[in-house]
């Protein structure tokens, strides 16, 4: 993992929304990453250094003003790889994410072809700022070394994630300083180009093997669900949501508006809340925007915010580990929906 301090530079502010694919992680912790579109779904290239278990981000994009979306990544790749790819949603994977796939394909700006190049990041706020380095070491054909060339620029915590840029093309992604100061190690754009065309390959296996888990059983710490209210009509009997509350099958539903469901959580006494998952593992369409609201009253007049986003497009939505919250009740409202067709949802989990 970097460890870097910061050392004020002189460096220039990009504007020119051409560079618009760097973007600023928020996770675990900060860092940087680059957004490629393939097949209509946004992803996000990063270091996997920068998560926890539980995979959740924040994605800045660039140039100012910057717009925003969340989502999860995966760091399904082999051991000592230090890379995750995300899924991001709302505003920064509809609108802001406009780069192809084939820009990380490339094999024509290399380490080795290429000796030098532009190390760009996304600061807070969306201005992108570029840092000229050289490469001093080829490595082998995964890694590389390159070194600022201005001997006042020192690495920082938060720029890992970094692409370096010649003519306009990604030659690699910045993993690690060795040195701490001047120096940063690279994972090559071949590489990654590699690494990400098998992956989304097999994308469906990769991204939804977490979601794979049986609906069945409660995790550990998972509160048992009573189902107080509704406000959409199951398609078939079968098929209602009081299935999640008990855990015994879907939910399915047409989509005519918002919808809402409630659920009293533990046996009427408020219990502690960190956690909520909502699932959406089949072939249909899924909801899309979504709030998650809490109530600790015992008459239930007294919703607070939890979370909200999106669900992502291989059906998952995760509010992460939160700091705990009493609650009876969980509100689960849902403003839109991906697909078309009848909604489904096969679990919510409140932890």
């Amino acid at each position: 993992m970097i460890k870097f301090i910061f050392v004020p530079l002189a460096a220039f502010v990009i504007t020119t929304s051409a560079w618009a694919q760097a973007v600023r992680i928020d996770a675990a912790s900060d860092g940087q990453g680059f957004m490629v579109k393939d097949n209509g779904i946004c992803w996000v290239l990063m270091p996997s250094h920068l998560l926890d278990a539980f995979g959740q981000i924040e994605v800045e994009t660039s140039p100012a003003p910057s717009v925003y979306g969340s989502g999860e990544a995966y760091p399904d790749f082999w051991e000592g790889m230090d890379f995750a790819i995300g899924v991001v949603g709302q505003a920064a994977g509809r609108t802001a994410c406009t780069a192809e796939l084939g820009m990380i394909m490339q094999t024509r700006k290399t380490a080795g072809a290429v000796l030098r190049g532009d190390l760009r990041f996304v600061e807070p706020g969306g201005g992108v700022t570029q840092r000229p380095m050289r490469i001093v070491d080829t490595l082998d054909h995964k890694t590389f070394v390159a070194e600022f060339e201005d001997p006042d620029d020192r690495a920082f915590q938060g720029l890992s994630g970094a692409f370096l840029f010649a003519d306009e093309l990604p030659v690699g992604m910045a993993i690690q300083s060795p040195d701490g100061s001047q120096r940063m190690s690279f994972i090559r754009i071949e590489e990654l180009g590699f690494a990400t065309r098998r992956w989304l390959a097999g994308r469906a296996r990769a991204v939804t093997s977490a979601a794979t888990e049986t609906v069945a059983q409660p995790e550990e710490g998972q509160h048992e669900l009573r189902l107080l209210d509704y406000q959409t009509q199951a398609l078939t009997p079968d098929a209602s949501p009081e299935n999640l509350a008990t855990r015994s099958g879907p939910y399915r539903f047409e989509f005519t508006g918002r919808t809402t469901l409630v659920f009293g959580v533990g046996d009427g006494e408020a219990v502690g809340v960190s956690r909520v998952r909502i699932r959406s593992q089949a072939d249909a369409a899924k909801p899309l925007a979504i709030r998650v609201m809490i109530d600790p009253s015992a008459a239930g007049g007294n919703p607070q915010r939890f979370d909200r986003g999106e669900m992502t497009p291989t059906g998952s939505f995760d509010s992460g580990k939160k700091s705990e919250r009493f609650a009876r009740r969980v509100i689960v409202t849902i403003d839109s929906v991906q697909g078309s067709g009848p909604v489904q949802i096969d679990s919510v989990e409140v932890y």
